[in-house]
């Protein structure tokens, strides 16, 4: 069983199905159902089907070794054990302990589930030989195990390598309650190989139309699910900003998030004067760039859903709208289609409302539309956008974007007043390791979606892009990633003006001993844009941008790091940006990361951010964050027990050079 060398091609993967023996039917006792130890050992296991056959998609080979699946279902669970096989078991990686933070380069195996068998929604969930849980629940859920549902899982070391066995409740999953199948997929990440195996085989190109299929499910109704869930919290703080951004030398506050899930595929939302002043900031590096840098939104009410509502920051950005007083939102799907709502009332009269709905043609065609209205202070504005796209089995892919802006009632000069207009049609192909893709687009200088993130230069022009690329992974006794583009970007102003034409190449390999090296060269002019949206400046910047970082130790558990050097001219003037990184974990439970940088650009700017945790136990953690950036440093302690279920205590500490330290304490339940 070590080995399957020499196993040979498997199925399609879209024609691998394992059926679901059921125990235990209209509640009868038949058999126990499995403790969830990690042991295999239980006699429930030998009524399972198994199956093995895993395949490494990503290079088109069997695997190293070889991995088991057993499963079985009752009338509340889903139950997956596995056995993964390693021929030097003692090199087995394990060392995140903490849940939900990512396995990272451990030695993972990760249960895959597509419940509307749609090819789109797909929630993963995963462990580590040391038991350590991780999950992604599709569409967006937030972390609190009381909101989002629990699931158990466990895992053990063994002669043979190490086994896993996990509890999939019904009752944290959305489905239709007539189906009789899930998608599936399994997926092992062996450490010392470097190997991802899946168990349906998804092609090099990592289709998602190519995962398996559960069959004979008997899916539970919603009889005795729990529809509400409420979250309600207490605030305490000195010196701390409230929704207005205004400091207060004693805040105390509270408030609630409420949960209303009527059936599995149906879900809203209520948040009564939220907190969001716990939330960590992003912390972004300091490299040159035109336009406002995106980061990720952590806000609870908005990460719940967050899928329904869009990816594309350059349409809604949800960092656009501001802490609120009051929202509400609801997501859910009905047939082929998915839809999302949102609403929020924050501080100065300001209301924002988000609607989307997203049909599916088939497996890989879907078509949308999305609807934005955001009414602030000094304008009103409405956003309108329908999108088609999709790609066909034999490579071809396309998209096609119409959007309209009207915006209204406006006192704030630097906001277009009337309608703008934006196109975006793409075309391309994509081989196992080749791709080819072709953009063109323009948008109206009166193009102005109020709740998105679009880049400064935009309004105003129109341009085509082309780029191709190449993407393998192998077993090479040099390297084992080998991934390079070379493409032309070419955009001109509505005054018939050359805006940008770039072209650029770039080249990265990964090494065999675990080092990575990657480069890159953009070359070509850039004309700036003006104070005044979609006039641009009477000269050109003859950019030059060159970029070449090494990373060491890149699929270490313990420890891993990197340089990086950039240089050329932008924005007018020599450019040069020095830096460095890494993270350690000397322990399992410490994680110590620390960043530096220094840019050269119109006078130097250096950063430092250091980051730790110490996962005390499982409930228990504290988390440090010192920054250094331009003669400021900036200090934040926090201490959180999060208990798999009861009461939440969080409290933070910050300070910096430039104003009186915050001090906080927050206390959450759910029930």
């Amino acid at each position: 069983m070590a080995s399957s060398a020499g196993a040979g091609s498997l199925l399609p993967g879209h024609e691998r199905e394992f059926a679901v023996p059921r125990i235990n039917p209209s509640q009868e006792l038949v058999v126990s159902p499995p403790a969830i130890d990690g042991i295999l050992d239980d006699a429930v296991w030998k009524l399972a089907n198994s199956s093995q056959g895993f395949w490494c998609s990503l290079e088109d080979r069997p695997p190293s070794n070889e991995t088991e699946v057993l499963i079985i279902m009752d009338d509340q669970y889903l139950y997956f054990a596995f056995r993964m096989y390693d021929e030097k078991p003692k090199e087995i990686q394990s060392t995140t302990p903490v849940r939900d933070v990512g396995l990272g380069y451990d030695d993972s195996i990760t249960i895959e589930l597509d419940t509307f068998f749609n090819r789109r929604d797909i929630s993963t969930f995963s462990l580590n030989p040391e038991g350590t849980q991780s999950d992604r629940i599709a569409g967006g859920r937030s972390a609190k195990i009381e909101w989002k549902g629990d699931w158990l899982g466990a895992a053990t070391r063994t002669d043979y390598g190490w086994s896993a066995e996990f509890a999939i409740p019904f009752s944290i999953l959305n489905y239709n309650r007539d189906d009789t199948r899930f998608g599936v997929n399994f997926l092992r990440y062996q450490s010392r190989t470097k190997e991802y195996s899946y168990w349906a085989d998804v092609t090099p190109q990592n289709l998602a139309e190519e995962m398996g299929q559960l069959t004979g499910l008997v899916l539970p109704s919603t009889k005795g699910h729990k529809a509400w869930t409420f979250m309600p919290y207490a605030l305490a703080g000195k010196d701390i900003p409230d929704k207005k951004g205004e400091v207060k030398d004693t805040l105390v506050t509270g408030g609630m998030d409420m949960r209303y899930q009527p059936r599995r595929d149906l879900t809203g939302l209520l948040a009564l004067n939220p907190d969001f002043s716990q939330v960590e900031d992003a912390v972004t590096d300091i490299s040159f760039s035109y336009s406002e840098k995106a980061v990720a939104d952590n806000r609870p009410f908005f990460v719940e859903g967050a899928g329904y509502f869009g990816s594309r920051n350059e349409y809604f950005y949800s960092n656009s709208v501001p802490d609120f007083n009051v929202g509400a939102k609801s997501f859910g799907r009905t047939g082929r289609t998915q839809f999302g709502l949102l609403m929020t009332q924050a501080p100065d009269e300001r209301y924002d409302v988000v609607g989307r709905a997203l049909y599916e043609i088939d497996e890989t065609n879907s078509t949308s539309t999305t609807l934005i209205g955001s009414r602030q202070e000094d304008f009103d504005n409405l956003f309108a956008l329908v999108q088609f796209g999709g790609r066909q089995p034999f490579g071809l892919n396309y998209g096609f974007d119409a959007a309209v802006t009207d915006t209204r009632d406006v006192s704030d000069s630097s906001v277009p007043q009337g309608t703008g207009s934006h196109f975006r049609g793409s075309l391309g192909w994509r081989w196992d390791y080749v791709y080819v893709t072709g953009t063109a687009d323009k948008y109206d200088t009166d193009y102005f979606p109020a709740d998105a993130l679009l880049d400064s230069d935009l309004p105003g022009t129109k341009g085509v892009s082309f780029a191709t690329g190449y993407y393998r992974e192998m077993s090479h006794p040099l390297w084992h990633v080998i991934e390079a583009s070379i493409g032309e970007i070419y955009r001109e102003t509505d005054a018939g003006k050359r805006q940008e034409q770039k072209t650029f190449v770039s080249g990265s390999v990964e090494f065999n001993i675990d080092v990575r090296v990657t480069a890159y060269a953009e070359v070509g002019p850039y004309r700036p844009v003006s104070d005044t949206r979609g006039v641009f400046e009477s000269e050109t910047n003859d950019d030059r941008y060159y970029s070449l970082y090494t990373d060491f130790n890149t699929r270490s558990t313990r420890y891993s790091g990197g340089l990086g050097y950039e240089w050329g001219d932008l924005g007018g003037g020599p450019y040069k940006y020095y830096t460095a990184y890494g993270w350690w974990r000397p322990l399992n439970p410490v994680y110590v990361e620390l960043t530096a940088e220094r840019v050269d650009s119109f006078g130097t700017n250096d950063q430092v951010v250091l980051v730790t945790s110490w996962a005390i136990t499982p409930e228990h953690s504290l988390a440090g964050r010192y920054i250094y950036t331009d003669d400021v440093k900036f200090y934040r302690l926090a201490y959180s027990h999060r208990p798999r279920k009861g009461l939440d205590i969080f409290a933070v500490y910050d300070d910096d050079t430039t104003k009186d330290w915050e001090f906080s304490v927050k206390i959450v339940k759910t029930f």
